[in-house]
């Protein structure tokens, strides 16, 4: 029984969503060199690790102009920088009262999370004014910032080292004293749609959180505390307490799959060189030692192809095809069956975890998967080619491909 309880963990883990590109485009009015002096007190602030000074200089130019593309910029990296920071010091804060679950639900956890997800929506609205200046560009030293991050109250070498780039090309260890390590880079308007798409996924992770009672775990949480893992004879239902965020999450996965496209194709467009923060199979300055090529970029294409479909219902995940690659000697226990992303977040449902029958065969394991994945189990669809493209990189890793390590990181921070 625990071996098809981990299966559909496993399976249900891989979730994805469709995002759909509903953010109005604004006027691409490049800024003149008045607004992008205006805006360097601000940007010097940013620099200086001055976040909240920062916003508020950069507040006060866009009350006066809202369409300058630096002044936003400065806004969204402070509004998001002050934004993590608080919703992980209080999540910290609640998982160290006691119960880790807490700090999904519960009156403290939704209240942080909701409070993200507004800042995440108005960073979202700055980086939109960025992505429409096709002239912007920004230079940043990330590993120059001098701040606590790991709240600890005072800077350490892990506060120090965290933007750094500690390896080069080879792999080998770049040293101490190298400039290399504390590269600046040159944002431009490809790197907006970049950031786009990554607070898009978050924004719908935030909202997937936000639509179900997951107090209800805290049942798993309490048997666990009293010695008690046998689960049989028990049902955990998570509650649907909001389909509406379950649908706007689909919305905003589809949005940010749309973002990254625009990204993979400003990225492609580019004509200049210079120290890129991802760079195009043409360009050679880039101060993250993983250069790109032409199958790198076609495979970022593919998976996005591969996501967008899933979440139109045009391709699902085979269940068999994901445990293969898993767990192959546990595959014989997945029922023929697919996972319809589209569906699932279309028609959104309770979780149901039904263990009362421990039999280890495909026919419990699919009523189990029922339970969970709710309108999002078909016993029939056409199988994304996305699992062939993960068994092929899984391959890579294995016959130990000098290139398959940075083809995945890649692909990892791409999408």
């Amino acid at each position: 029984m625990k071996r098809i309880l981990v299966l559909v963990g496993l399976v249900t883990g891989c979730g994805g969503a469709e995002p759909r590109a509903d953010v109005a485009q604004l006027a691409q009015t490049p800024n003149t060199p008045q607004q992008v002096a205006e805006a360097a007190p601000a940007l010097a602030a940013l620099a200086a690790s001055k976040f909240d000074e920062a916003r508020s200089a950069a507040t006060a130019i866009l009350t006066r102009d809202p369409h300058s593309s630096r002044a936003a910029a400065v806004r969204a990296i402070a509004t998001y920088q002050a934004a993590g920071q608080a919703v992980i010091t209080r999540i910290t804060a609640i998982m160290d009262e006691g119960e880790a679950l807490k700090a999904l639900d519960h009156e403290g956890g939704r209240a942080a999370w909701k409070t993200f997800l507004d800042q995440l929506d108005a960073v979202d609205r700055d980086l939109a004014i960025v992505a429409a200046d096709p002239t912007f560009s920004l230079e940043l030293c990330l590993a120059c910032w001098v701040h606590d991050w790991n709240r600890n109250g005072h800077l350490d070498d892990r506060d120090r080292k965290l933007f750094e780039v500690e390896y080069d090309a080879k792999g080998e260890v770049i040293d101490q004293s190298d400039p290399a390590r504390r590269p600046t880079f040159r944002f431009d308007v490809g790197d907006a749609e970049w950031a786009r798409a990554m607070v898009s996924f978050q924004r719908a992770g935030v909202q997937l959180i936000l639509a179900y009672k997951w107090s209800e775990l805290d049942k798993l949480l309490r048997l666990s505390i009293f010695g008690n893992t046998k689960l049989a004879d028990h049902r955990l239902t998570i509650p649907l307490i909001d389909a509406g965020r379950v649908k706007h999450a689909r919305e905003l996965i589809l949005a940010g799959v749309t973002h990254a496209d625009r990204c993979r194709a400003a990225y492609l467009a580019e004509t200049d060189d210079d120290r890129e923060w991802v760079p195009n199979p043409k360009q050679q300055s880039h101060p993250i030692p993983l250069p790109m090529d032409a199958t790198i970029y076609a495979t970022w294409a593919a998976v996005t192809g591969d996501v967008r479909r899933m979440l139109t219902s045009e391709e699902g995940i085979s269940l068999q095809e994901v445990m293969a690659i898993v767990e192959p000697k546990a595959a014989a226990l997945m029922p023929d069956g697919y996972v319809d992303f589209g569906a699932m977040l279309r028609e959104p449902s309770d979780i149901v975890f039904d263990v009362s029958d421990e039999a280890e065969t495909p026919k419990n394991a699919e009523r189990i998967l029922r339970g969970v994945l709710g309108h999002g189990y078909r016993t029939k669809m056409r199988a994304s080619p996305l699992v062939g493209r993960l068994r092929h990189m899984k391959d890579e890793l294995e016959q130990g491909s000098d290139t398959a390590g940075h083809k995945l990181r890649y692909l990892l921070w791409l999408n």
